[in-house]
């Protein structure tokens, strides 16, 4: 039986974090992306169960999408690995105010600077593709965006305090939960009425709570998505957005409304077509989203179950 994600990981995220975060400091870029190859490398050799994931994923898209000409080889395989890499390397550019937006293209930037002017907030879902961060680097809407990201994982407020060193603005925060309770939904929706963000993945199932998915197909196969982000976005009745952010020669931001409410009806087997249907319209946009990166979806575990 594979494990949970959650379970997998590493133990030394944080110390690998600042260390990496040295690197650059003293060294630059060239100096770090030196680093990536031995330590992406070694990572790949030794951590067998996100390596077979990561063949597995791209099998499954070679299947789908053969047009793409990539398979489950191991040097494809490495290449994923190496892109996650960069991916973090961007992360901790953006987080030191570093990054050149020159290389962003934000498409339907004006609705959201709209959104951000009427002090209108809501529910973004997106998904481990790519790098949500490099959204934050933009100064047009950097003064008055405010993201408040739910995550699954133990190291929430440790990685507060690590965007505190780096980041004076904050205006990002991880949430950690492992379900909505009373407590957290008055905070969300008071965070909501304020005109700031609610952040959440539709990409990976809750801990504790694997009964709460729904399975849709996903490059071919049916793969678990969680119910979570369509409890919430109904109970929060607030305009729902999918956001995506990778590379593709410069970094492409695609913001866009999915719902302008979402009212989940009373019955069971009525309210879960409900979801069903809610989440297919995420999964139908990370699948075109992933055909156009097809490198850049991080998710290094038994996705579909049946690994």
């Amino acid at each position: 039986m594979s494990r949970h994600w959650a379970a997998m990981e590493e133990r030394g995220v944080l110390w690998g974090m600042r260390f990496l975060l040295g690197v650059y400091l003293l060294f630059g870029r060239p100096a770090f992306r030196l680093l990536l190859y031995p330590v992406v490398g070694y990572y790949f050799v030794v951590n067998r169960q996100a390596r077979a994931a990561s063949q597995d994923y791209l099998r499954r898209l070679h299947r789908f999408a053969p047009r793409l000409g990539l398979d489950s080889r191991l040097s494809h395989s490495y290449r994923h690995f190496l892109s996650f890499a960069e991916c973090l390397l961007d992360k901790i550019v953006v987080w030191l105010g570093r990054f050149d937006t020159d290389t962003v293209t934000f498409h339907h930037r004006d609705r959201f600077l709209e959104l951000l002017e009427r002090g209108q907030g809501g529910v973004i879902v997106t998904a481990h593709l790519g790098n949500l961060e490099v959204c934050r680097a933009l100064a047009d809407f950097r003064k008055g965006l405010r993201l408040n990201i739910l995550v699954h994982t133990k190291h929430a407020e440790k990685f507060n305090r690590l965007l505190a060193s780096v980041d004076k603005s904050r205006n990002m925060t991880l949430i950690q939960v492992t379900d909505i309770d009373p407590t957290t939904a008055i905070l969300l929706q008071e965070k909501v009425r304020r005109g700031e963000f609610v952040v959440l993945v539709g990409d990976r199932i809750p801990i504790g709570s694997p009964e709460r998915v729904v399975r849709l197909p996903f490059l071919g196969q049916p793969a678990p998505f969680p119910q979570g982000p369509w409890l919430l976005a109904h109970l929060l009745q607030c305009p729902v957005f999918t956001l995506f952010c990778y590379r593709n020669g410069g970094y492409h931001i695609h913001f866009d409304p999915l719902y302008d409410r979402v009212r989940l009806p009373r019955g069971r087997d009525a309210r879960q077509a409900a979801i069903a249907e809610c989440a297919r319209a995420f999964v139908d946009r990370l699948q075109g989203h992933c055909l156009r990166a097809p490198l850049q979806w991080f998710n290094f575990y038994p996705f579909w179950g049946d690994s």
